[in-house]
């Protein structure tokens, strides 16, 4: 269906009208490519037919342009090309140059047949993207439209806009005429798509059938290559006024094309898109030369910073002398913004275009502060740099600090103690070092002597981390020295609070951190989580807990979490403990992890959560392996508080299970003894705890003050254990389920456990008992790659899928082995 060009069609059935009664008459239909000028044609060959006029029509392409009489070949019919002059001219050679007398033969050949035609019945004479017609083919049919005074021919031409139009000569002759008439065929209106199709019908098509894209390279390959040219370089400079200078000519005639197929509105603005789509016509080398010369422009005028950075990063080739100051301001720019992620681009690129090393060390030391808070693991490759400089003494203190951290993070210790070492008389940074390893990091304090490295031996000891301290600090990181401040010492103090049992203070700066780091930081992001997922676990809020565990773990990836990671895990593994979901569980519960992850308190969560997956399936020999590891960990550290992890209670209970009741009650009180009043759910737990080791008539008055510090502590779910106790039970907790070991045969059992060998069988036997992977490999003298290899091997013969479906045949032979 045509549609809105009713006025057009109105204006040729005149013309048919008139030839009709004698009045011949030449009409050029004009618009952009794909604007419906071929439709509106071949609408009016209907109507001429249907009025009994005979229709000659033609198509012209451009890779025809060159050839003689091509055009002139399809208008005429076989009456006509019995003509011995016309059907010698149509065989001409396509080399030959067909001179001017012989032309003028032909068309006087050809106007006398056609006008014979027209005296019989009416003729049309339609001619389609006439710019490309052939010389020849065009002079004929000018020869005729100078003579339709009289005769019962009217002709119809399309032609484009812009340099698509007809040849200035073309179009002043046929001007001249007196029954010609220039018929303009415009972008339809469009509506709400206006901005994407600007009226153009071949677009609003192509949008509405679901092939906008290919609608569109369809109308970039109708286009003249010059004015695709122009649209791309306004998708490089953003508008038209600056094309001309860009590409170093003219481009009025294109920008008129443009304006006619609906690719510009009046103002002369493309839609992005389309822009884009232009531009990716172009080859890579093409669009490049384009964004080289977009850079000297934009920063020859003056423009902002961002503006020549984009086109820098998108120009391979050039690196001007400029370059690195002014992508230094541009990634200002984007860190004021709060979009790290395009300070980075801007950053890497300023190093490759600067010679100076210091600055390019400065930009080493930036680039990793700010793609660590993206994602710790993507700051690695900037690392290097940054290691060398600290070995050669080349690197600030500052920059040298945090450097420690990254290493450590990532689990490089033994780099960052050699860093640390590096900072030998300065007192400030390696007080911040000794704090980091002294509550972060303790397994490694003791490798370090920071007495020694400090000026004239001065005595060290780093400042304790206290509530007070950790509020100044987030207040000072949330309202002023966003900069100075990692998101690692944040989480420090998030923590801090957390351990002194200030859950609500934490839960109020963990939500004022979201608001700022959500778009600036991922790694702020997910450390947050796993706070927030701590918090929820130490209220009993195990839905929350789940939640927020899992998204600390989908925003940061594995190798982000570095060392870390045993602190997500720890609280997705109790969330999925007490909510029942034991196949979960399980696959948490033996998924690789970090062995430097042990010399961090992460590792404490981790293996005191662990303990506890082991104590629900009724391992209680590991689930006591793992809380004396979480004990002797935090003696040897000096951080032995129940209020970072309550091992105690842990182990505790897995003596019960094991039926020593008096090692139970005296861990019991020893907990209760480090707790003091500030620390209401420790003491809960801890009572709820002994009142189980208790006798049952002394439980009732240990269960009610359990229940009553507890609900002091907020923390539901261990309120909830402890209100068991009163109903009979002994161990309280959410319904669970023992692992059953497989059922079969006792000889295919044996025959199954023949298949190991002997280090295969030595492995299992030992987690069979409940030693952790890092414990047999101590016991074996064996790696813990060497562990996880023989297990898997071992689960595949056995036909099992985790350590729960080992076969209890394997602890003889741990017994028979000691």
């Amino acid at each position: 269906m045509l549609i809105a060009r009713d006025e057009q069609v109105a204006v040729l059935k005149a013309r048919l009208a008139a030839a009709e009664s004698g009045t011949g008459s030449a009409t050029v239909l004009t618009g952009g490519v794909t604007c419906g000028k071929t439709a509106l044609l071949t609408r009016f060959a209907d109507l001429a037919e249907d009025s009994g006029a005979l229709v000659l029509r033609a198509g012209c392409a451009r890779a025809e342009q060159g050839l003689p009489f091509g055009a002139l070949a399809q208008l005429l019919p076989a009456s006509a090309l019995a003509d011995e002059r016309i059907a010698k001219a149509l065989d001409h050679d396509p080399d030959r140059v067909v001179a001017d007398n012989e032309l003028l033969r032909v068309s006087r050949a050809v106007g006398a047949a056609l006008f014979a035609l027209a005296a019989e019945r009416p003729l049309a004479i339609l001619l389609d993207d006439a710019q490309y017609c052939d010389a020849p083919s065009m002079s004929c049919l000018l020869y005729l439209v100078r003579r339709l005074g009289g005769q019962r021919v009217t002709v119809v031409l399309t032609e484009g806009a812009g340099p698509l139009a007809l040849d200035p000569p073309v179009r002043a002759e046929l001007s001249r005429q007196p029954h010609f008439t220039a018929l303009p065929v415009d972008p339809l209106p469009a509506g709400n798509d206006l901005p994407l199709t600007g009226g153009n019908p071949q677009l609003m098509r192509g949008l509405t059938e679901g092939r906008f894209t290919e609608a569109l390279l369809g109308c970039l390959h109708r286009a003249a290559p010059s004015t695709v040219e122009v649209l791309g370089g306004i998708a490089v400079v953003g508008s038209a006024e600056d094309v001309a200078e860009l590409l170093g000519r003219e481009v009025d005639a294109d920008l008129l094309a443009l304006r006619a197929s609906g690719l510009l509105n009046p103002g002369d603005q493309a839609h992005p898109d389309v822009a884009a789509a232009a531009l990716g016509t172009f080859s890579a080398e093409a669009a490049a030369d384009l964004h080289e010369r977009a850079a000297v422009l934009t920063h020859t005028a003056g423009a902002a910073p961002e503006v020549v950075a984009g086109h820098l990063l998108r120009a391979p080739r050039l690196r001007p002398d400029w370059a690195a100051a002014v992508l230094g301001d541009a990634a200002d720019a984007a860190l004021r913004d709060q979009r790290p992620a395009d300070a980075v681009r801007y950053l890497e690129l300023a190093r490759t275009c600067t010679t100076d090393p210091a600055h390019r060390l400065d930009l080493a030391a930036l680039l990793a502060r700010i793609t660590w808070r993206l994602d710790p693991g993507q700051s690695a490759r900037h690392l290097e740099p940054l290691v060398t400089a600290a070995r050669d003494g080349r690197l600030a203190g500052r920059d040298t600090t945090e450097l420690v951290g990254y290493l450590l993070w990532q689990g490089k210790h033994e780099e960052a103690l050699a860093t640390i070492r590096g900072l030998a008389g300065d007192a400030h940074q390696l007080a911040q070092a000794e704090l980091w390893l002294s509550t972060t990091y303790p397994g490694l304090k003791r490798r370090i002597r920071f007495d020694q490295l400090l000026p004239g031996g001065q005595a060290g000891g780093a400042p304790k981390p206290t509530v007070l301290g950790a509020e100044h600090l987030l207040q000072r990181s949330q309202f002023g020295e966003r900069d100075q401040i990692s998101p690692q010492e944040e989480f420090g103090a998030l923590l801090t609070l957390i351990y002194a049992g200030r859950l609500d203070a934490a839960a109020h700066w963990g939500r004022l951190h979201h608001l700022r780091l959500r778009t600036t930081s991922r790694t702020g992001q997910a450390l947050l989580a796993a706070v927030r997922a701590e918090i929820a676990m130490r209220q009993g809020e195990l839905t929350v807990a789940h939640r927020e565990a899992s998204e600390a773990l989908r925003v940061l990836s594995e190798r982000g979490w570095g060392v870390g990671i045993g602190f997500p895990l720890a609280n997705l593994l109790l969330a999925l403990i007490g909510m029942g979901r034991l196949d979960e569980a399980a696959e948490i519960a033996e998924r690789p992890v970090p062995q430097a992850m042990f010399d961090t308190r992460f590792g404490l969560h981790y293996a005191y959560a662990r303990g506890q997956y082991s104590m629900t399936i009724g391992r209680h020999q590991a689930a006591l392996a793992d809380f004396l590891f979480c004990g002797e960990l935090m003696h040897k550290w000096g951080m032995d508080q129940p209020s970072v992890v309550p091992w105690r209670t842990g182990a505790a209970q897995a003596w019960l299970e094991l039926g020593n009741r008096g090692q139970a009650r005296k861990l019991v009180d020893a907990q209760l003894a480090l707790a003091g009043p500030d620390q209401p759910r420790v003491r809960g737990i801890s009572l709820r705890v002994l009142a189980a080791a208790s006798e049952p008539g002394q439980r009732p008055q240990l269960v009610a003050e359990a229940v009553k510090l507890l609900e002091a502590g907020g923390d539901r779910l261990e309120r909830a254990k402890a209100l068991q106790l009163l109903a009979g039970e002994r161990r309280p907790q959410v319904p669970k389920v023992k692992p059953k070991p497989m059922v079969r045969p006792a000889a295919e059992t044996v025959r199954g456990l023949e298949k190991l060998s002997e280090s295969e069988s030595r492995v299992a036997a030992l987690a069979v008992c409940g030693c952790s992977n890092r414990e047999i490999a101590g016991k074996l003298y064996i790696t813990v790659s060497t562990v996880e290899q023989h297990l898997t091997r071992t689960y595949r013969k056995l036909g099992i899928k985790r350590r729960c479906d080992l076969p209890v045949e394997l602890q003889t032979l741990a017994i028979r082995s000691a």
